[in-house]
């Protein structure tokens, strides 16, 4: 089978498949319904996820004897970034679960990128529902 591309322009008026680089097939409400459900089920797969920006942070413990303190050369250690009313917080992440809140941060960023897909096919439906709705009746 040839290789598909969608396109969506930026009005969300118009989404197309070309097929084989040869015609244009205009999607319908039925082919967004599809593609919302699929992307629904991503959703129910999601492990454990967290917002925020992960930091690396490198500063001077205080000890004297430390080498940070004698030679300058300062420890690394990661923050969770967040905002609670516009503020942001940092929680210090500990070394044994750096890793682990990596993944759950970067489980969050596709979430976020499938709810956002989700929402503009939702929005694609909502704007197309009339005009679909009269074509069906033979009405333009």
């Amino acid at each position: 089978m040839g290789e598909r591309t969608l396109i969506i322009d930026k009005n969300m008026n118009n989404i197309y498949i070309i097929h084989m680089n040869r015609y244009k097939l205009k999607v319908n409400i039925v082919w967004l319904k599809r593609k919302r459900g699929g992307l629904l089920k991503k959703l129910k797969d999601a492990g454990p996820f967290i917002d925020g920006s992960i930091a690396k942070i490198k500063r001077r413990c205080g000890n004297k004897n430390c080498k940070c303190y004698r030679e300058g050369k300062k420890h690394e250690s990661y923050y969770l970034m967040y905002k609670v009313k516009g503020i942001t917080k940092a929680v210090y992440i500990p070394v044994d679960l750096e890793d682990e809140v990596k993944r759950w941060n970067t489980e969050y960023k596709k979430l976020k990128e499938i709810i956002r897909e989700i929402s503009r096919i939702n929005k694609s439906i909502i704007s197309r529902y009339v005009s679909e709705k009269r074509l069906k009746k033979g009405r333009l």
